[in-house]
């Protein structure tokens, strides 16, 4: 396994200004969409799946408070970083979920997104 961290929300999360219902966040549930339809490539990276609720202090702890917005994808520094990564706290970070999907295409074999 990488050492490459995927944060997504936990699936089926209820928004506490909403009480009542349960929510998926669309864009983690791409990126979901696409470990489920490829377990078999989805054990080559480390995925934790967050709550709703904030603070979500995995993330704070490597990314610090400003950066708690999910999907995020940390790099494993040991290997080679995309040009267009953020920095915070050190760490080098990609936060869109489109730009994840292609990493995970372009890294891990994973299909490309058809346009």
């Amino acid at each position: 396994m990488s050492g490459d961290r995927l944060f997504l929300l936990k699936p089926g999360f209820e928004d506490p200004e909403r009480r009542g219902r349960f929510f998926v966040c669309p864009h983690c549930n791409a990126i979901e969409g696409l470990l489920a339809s490829f377990p078999g490539l989805a054990t080559q990276i480390e995925v934790h799946r967050l709550p709703f609720a904030r603070p979500r202090t995995p993330l704070v702890e490597i990314l610090g408070e400003q950066h708690q917005s999910l999907p995020v994808l940390v790099f494993d520094e040991s290997r080679p970083v995309p040009e267009d990564a953020g920095v915070a706290n050190g760490r080098r970070f990609i936060d869109s979920s489109e730009r994840i999907l292609r990493y995970l295409a372009d890294r891990y074999a994973f299909p490309y997104l058809h346009h």
